[in-house]
């Protein structure tokens, strides 16, 4: 039997941040997943079957490190865990960015699911189509959207590809028509 050993995301991420289940808020555990990938089927082209001894022929088993929920056995690969992380922290660091220039502005997150719905939690990732970040400025709302996103190797992790510097910017080119308007 062919084994291949891979890892996605920060293992300082991993190591050094406490992880909670983004359905239930229990504290998440590090535990081996095993995966079984035929060459022969659909999901073995987002799998490399290349090993430092050469091309795997046949079945071979995907190893890599997943977290867990024990309370309700909810499995999240690393990158899909530290998108959801990063974004509370992303807003956080935007909060104070505008608080040091004394500017009020309040932001919240919400998640748009397929069926058009907003909601404050995830239920199941592979519903939400966006991540919406409501922005109050003032007395006018703004939202950013980001469309979630899937890594195309291996278990296929969901992500949101955010940046703080296109966000100020964004609330920045918001501001302007705000501010002409009074």
């Amino acid at each position: 039997m062919n084994k291949q050993w891979y890892s996605f995301g920060s293992p300082f991420k991993e190591k050094f941040r406490k992880h909670y289940c983004y359905k239930c808020g229990f504290p998440l555990v590090v535990i081996k997943h095993e995966k079984m990938v035929w060459q022969n089927t659909e999901e073995a082209k987002f799998y490399s079957f290349n090993a430092p001894s050469g091309h795997m022929v046949g079945p071979c088993e995907f190893i890599h490190d997943i977290f867990y929920c024990q309370r309700c056995p909810n499995e999240t690969e690393f990158i899909t865990q530290f998108s959801l992380e990063d974004i509370d922290i992303l807003i956080k660091k935007i909060q104070r960015h505008y608080d040091k220039k004394g500017q009020n502005i309040e932001i919240n997150k919400y998640f748009e699911m397929r069926n058009g719905q907003l909601k404050n939690y995830i239920d199941k990732i592979e519903n939400i189509t966006n991540l919406c970040i409501f922005i109050k400025i003032d007395e006018a709302a703004v939202t950013y959207k980001v469309p979630i996103s899937r890594k195309n190797v291996y278990e296929r992790p969901y992500y949101f590809k955010l940046s703080k510097k296109e966000i100020i910017k964004f609330i920045d080119n918001q501001k302007k028509p705000f501010s002409e308007q009074q």
